[in-house]
């Protein structure tokens, strides 16, 4: 919109109006304003505002609850949460009705507040947050427990003695940091800080003399919100690993729904559509050696595939979405098309 190309400016300034001409409403959420407003440029931060704030007509996802703000993909969840618990039972009823607990339609002020000034007050906050987002994706992959065995197997083990245990953390720092300089594409002084951090986090986690590696996990497990009865000697620990991460997830948004986190427990994660579609990525997504902090954006909007009829996305998405679409049939109604544009005059045409 603000280019010095004349003729490329004004077909940039009626995109919009394009779309509603198809009868196509943007959707938008919490992630795509924190891309938005992330970069360095306040200028063209506040342009983006000033651009989103004057918008006629537009989606956006928030719960009814809320009065202001843009939903997350932790909205999505607790949405789906909350049909689940209604009695729901199946995915494509429980994302219809979590739809109906998203999905508003309004201007562009209604979707993100009259005061331009908060999200000026907002972006170094953003700011801040990158470093985070660069380092769970780069460090994503890295394992220190093998989790194709299970608990009993692991529970064999013991603890290494301080001297062994100085030599492993050096190993996972080594590690860590091989991992990082793949993932920023060889930047030594960025992946050594996340290395470096890596390490810190491990350090601060060591247990107590005497702690045998069943405590160990069982506590790492429990932590995560699993019970002491689900930690089994006939568990694999990936298993168990990857309950504790939708556990936290739902302890997260327990708040959200208006329910107890033990309440939220008995909700079986492959019956919430967002977990099921990162899942299948996760699973039959290419592997990355390049995982820039944009991937955890791109992980979190992959989520709305489910929540609009076309969604756009990059080359990388768009193989492992077609890839998990030959191999996890639960997919298949669930979400929307997934098109792909060489820029924004490819979103006012057919998708593709």
């Amino acid at each position: 919109m603000s280019t010095d190309d004349p003729d490329r400016r004004r077909r940039a300034l009626s995109l919009h109006e394009r779309l509603l001409e198809q009868g196509r409403i943007p959707l938008l959420c919490w992630h795509h304003l924190e891309e938005l407003l992330g970069g360095d440029d306040d200028a063209k931060a506040r342009k983006r505002i000033s651009f989103l704030m004057a918008l006629p007509l537009i989606a956006w996802i928030r719960l009814p609850k809320d009065e202001v703000g843009l939903g997350s993909v932790a909205q999505v969840r607790a949405a789906e949460v909350v049909a689940a618990c209604e009695g729901l039972n199946d995915l494509i009823a429980i994302r219809d009705r979590a739809r109906t607990l998203l999905l508003q339609t309004g201007t562009g002020r209604q979707a993100i507040g009259e005061d331009a000034w908060v999200w000026e007050a907002v972006r170094p906050m953003l700011l801040a947050r990158k470093a985070g987002s660069d380092m769970v994706t780069a460090l994503g992959p890295l394992r220190t427990f093998d989790e194709s065995r299970t608990i009993g197997e692991l529970s064999k083990g013991t603890i290494n003695s301080p001297q062994a245990m100085r030599a492993q953390l050096g190993a996972i720092h080594a590690k860590a940091l091989q991992e990082a300089m793949q993932s920023t594409g060889g930047d030594a002084a960025r992946s050594r800080a996340m290395a470096d951090e890596f390490l810190d986090r491990a350090l601060a986690m060591l247990p107590p003399p005497g702690t045998t590696v069943r405590d160990l996990l069982v506590s790492s497990l429990v932590d995560q919100g699993l019970d002491v009865t689900e930690v089994r000697d006939e568990c694999i620990l990936a298993d168990l690993s990857r309950l504790g991460v939708f556990r936290s997830q739902l302890r997260v948004i327990a708040s959200e729904t208006g329910r107890s986190f033990e309440a939220l427990k008995r909700v079986p994660m492959d019956m919430l559509p967002s977990w099921v579609i990162g899942e299948a990525l996760r699973k039959h997504g290419q592997v990355r050696t390049l995982r820039p902090g944009s991937d955890l954006h791109d992980s979190y909007l992959a989520v709305l595939a489910a929540y609009c009829e076309v969604l756009y996305v990059d080359k990388r998405t768009a193989e492992d979405f077609r890839q998990a679409l030959k191999k996890e049939p639960r997919l298949v109604g669930l979400i929307g098309e997934i098109a792909k544009a060489s820029d924004f005059d490819g979103i006012a045409g057919p998708p593709c």
